[in-house]
């Protein structure tokens, strides 16, 4: 697993009086939510154009497809997609299909982006102790914690 810290400097506005979509790049025109905020942020730090793009299938694309990884972050879904009932057969149709190769966690705390990259093996490791099925049987995982950040941290090569 790689960490990698950037200051954020990228310019956006955030209204906590907002349900769900509380984060603006373009002033107000159009809002987002906190994972895809994380993930323009992520992309704005690495060089790349800081765009979100919802719309994707796992299985045909990445989120930054310049490195083939997929952005991840707090109480992310893992696609919308049901791909079987249990959360093992899910975690093995979802590794058998997707694009990505990286998958990068992001954590922002005031101006300072984390992001954690892993190879499948260790994303496969991250699914295992913070994500579960849900009721609408789809793998989603916990927000993030402490306790999730030292995980990450005891893992950090």
């Amino acid at each position: 697993m790689q960490k990698q810290v950037f200051t954020l400097t990228l310019d956006y506005v955030y209204d906590s009086n907002r349900k769900g979509a509380k984060y603006s790049l373009d002033g107000g025109l159009t809002w987002g939510n906190g994972g895809e905020f994380k993930e323009a942020a992520l992309k704005h730090c690495i060089g790349v154009p800081a765009l979100k793009d919802a719309n994707t299938p796992f299985d045909k694309g990445s989120d930054i497809p310049e490195l083939k990884a997929s952005v991840k972050s707090s109480r992310f879904t893992l696609t919308t997609e049901v791909l079987a009932d249990t959360f093992e057969k899910s975690k093995e149709v979802f590794f058998r299909r997707v694009h990505s190769n990286k998958f990068i966690y992001v954590v922002i705390i005031e101006n300072e982006l984390t992001a954690y990259t892993m190879n499948k093996r260790e994303f496969s490791e991250f699914l295992d102790n913070w994500a579960s099925l849900n009721e609408r049987g789809v793998i989603r995982a916990k927000s993030t914690s402490t306790k999730m950040i030292n995980w990450f941290e005891e893992r950090v090569a």
